[in-house]
């Protein structure tokens, strides 16, 4: 056979196969370039929705600013605060606390905040501030004893520390409410600066006027 046709045969079989070659590496690459290809990549990025609780103090200046204020002024986490608030938190409730007996007026009184009310959320949120920071002095109690100082602030610090609060229902509602803080405190990993209390807040400007 001719040297020149042994040579073309070749070059016309490669030809024909190019194309098979090309479409069967192109499958194997994902196109990356794509919006919103993930492919087989099980690794692709998944968008993780933002924590109820950051949605909520975005949305609620005066409940935010009231955390910031109270976590410096008294140390009281924004977590346990927000545990110790009647639910809905910031919402439309009348009361915001519940004191007991007259734990309101020693707060009015020790703070000089006569016209405080339970049905005004800044008041509400540094009255939990004063008041977990008395019991924890009094009591001995750690922040992290949510379930103590949720009972202390129900109860007051005399009823606690003689333990009426064993067996009945309110020792049941302390452990939710301890963890509630729980959650929020891990939801409030994803917001921290919402809580910082040197964060500078437009909000403030109101209470000026």
């Amino acid at each position: 056979m001719n040297s020149s046709n042994t040579t073309v045969l070749p070059i016309k079989r490669l030809a024909l196969l190019a194309p098979g070659l090309w479409l069967a590496g192109c499958a194997s690459i994902s196109p990356s370039w794509v919006p919103g290809w993930a492919g087989n990549n099980e690794a692709a990025s998944v968008e993780v929705a933002t924590p109820a609780v950051c949605t909520l103090l975005k949305n609620q200046g005066q409940l935010r600013v009231a955390l910031q204020d109270t976590r410096g002024k008294w140390g009281l986490e924004p977590a346990v605060a927000l545990a110790l608030l009647e639910p809905p938190l910031g919402g439309g409730r009348k009361r915001h606390v519940l004191p007991f007996g007259n734990t309101w007026d020693e707060y009015r009184i020790a703070e000089s905040n006569w016209s405080a009310t339970t049905d005004n959320i800044e008041d509400a949120v540094d009255f939990l501030g004063w008041g977990v920071a008395r019991n924890r002095q009094m009591l001995q109690l750690d922040i992290q004893q949510v379930d103590a100082l949720y009972l202390a602030y129900r109860l007051g610090p005399g009823a606690y520390s003689q333990g009426v609060h064993k067996g009945i229902w309110i020792e049941k509602e302390a452990e939710r409410v301890a963890a509630r803080a729980k959650q929020y405190d891990s939801e409030l990993q994803r917001c921290p600066a919402l809580v910082d209390p040197s964060r500078w807040e437009w909000q403030r400007l109101w209470s000026w006027w």
